[in-house]
C-alpha cells in the first residue's frame, strides 16, 4: 500500500477544511434564504415630527436690540407663508416613516444596511435612513426610518398627497458579523384626508414657530 506523504496529507486537510467552510457558507446563504422569503415588510405611517431653519435667515445683530418692533423680513416671511408664498427653501422638515417587518421564522436577522427611497406622489422623492440598528427577532418588528423634506414652495402641496411610496433593499445577516444578503421591499399605502391634515398642520405649526423663536434668538434676549 502507497504511503501518504506529509505534502499530501496537509493538501487532503486543507481540501476537507475548504470544504466543511464551503459547506458552512452554503448552509448560511440557504438558510438566510430561507428567512428573508418569511420576511415581509409593511408600509405603517408617515409623520412630521419637526421643522428647522435655515440659520442665516436670522443673522445675530446688536442692532435689533435697539428697536421694539420685529425684523421687517421676519414679519414678511410669516406673512407668505400664511399666504402660501416661499421664494426659495428657508429649513427642513423632519419627517418619520414607520414600518412593520413580520419575522415568521425561527430564526433572528441583523440589518446591516439600507437604501431606499421616500416618494411622495408625484410631489418629490426623499433619501430615507434607519433612525437605530435593528435585530428582526422572530415576529413583529418596528423599523424606523427618517428623512428631511425641503421647507419650500411645495410643502404647500402636502395636501395632493394621496399615495406614499417607499422602494428599497435593506442588507441583512444571521450574524452580526456574517455576510449579508439582501431583502427587497416596494410598498405603496394610501395617506387619508385625516393623516394629509395632520401632516400640514404640524408643518405649518412648526415652520412658524422657529421662525418666531429663531428670530428671538438672534436679538439675544
Amino acid at each position: 500500500m502507497k504511503r501518504i506523504s506529509s505534502t499530501q496529507l496537509k493538501i487532503i486537510c486543507i481540501s476537507i477544511i475548504a470544504l466543511l467552510f464551503a459547506s458552512c457558507a452554503m448552509t448560511k446563504k440557504l438558510s438566510a434564504a430561507d428567512i428573508l422569503s418569511k420576511t415581509k415588510l409593511e408600509f405603517e405611517s408617515l409623520s412630521l415630527d419637526s421643522a428647522t431653519i435655515n440659520p442665516d435667515l436670522f443673522p445675530k445683530s446688536d442692532d435689533l436690540k435697539k428697536g421694539l418692533l420685529p425684523n421687517p423680513h421676519v414679519i414678511a416671511l410669516v406673512q407668505d407663508f400664511a399666504r402660501g408664498i416661499l421664494e426659495k427653501e428657508i429649513g427642513k422638515a423632519h419627517l418619520t416613516v414607520g414600518l412593520n417587518a413580520k419575522n415568521t421564522g425561527k430564526d433572528t436577522l441583523w440589518i446591516r444596511g439600507l437604501m431606499a427611497s421616500l416618494v411622495l406622489d408625484s410631489l418629490m422623492e426623499l433619501p430615507v435612513a434607519l433612525r437605530d440598528t435593528v435585530k428582526l427577532i422572530p415576529g413583529d418588528n418596528k423599523v424606523i426610518l427618517v428623512t428631511e423634506m425641503p421647507i419650500d414652495r411645495r410643502i404647500f402641496r402636502l395636501m395632493d398627497v394621496n399615495v406614499v411610496h417607499i422602494v428599497g433593499r435593506m442588507d441583512v445577516s444571521l450574524e452580526a458579523g456574517d455576510e449579508a444578503f439582501t431583502l427587497e421591499f416596494d410598498q405603496d399605502r394610501k395617506i387619508s384626508q385625516e393623516e394629509k391634515q395632520a401632516l400640514a398642520d404640524k408643518a405649518r405649526t412648526s415652520v412658524l414657530d422657529n421662525i418666531v423663536s429663531d428670530w428671538v434668538g438672534a436679538i439675544g434676549f
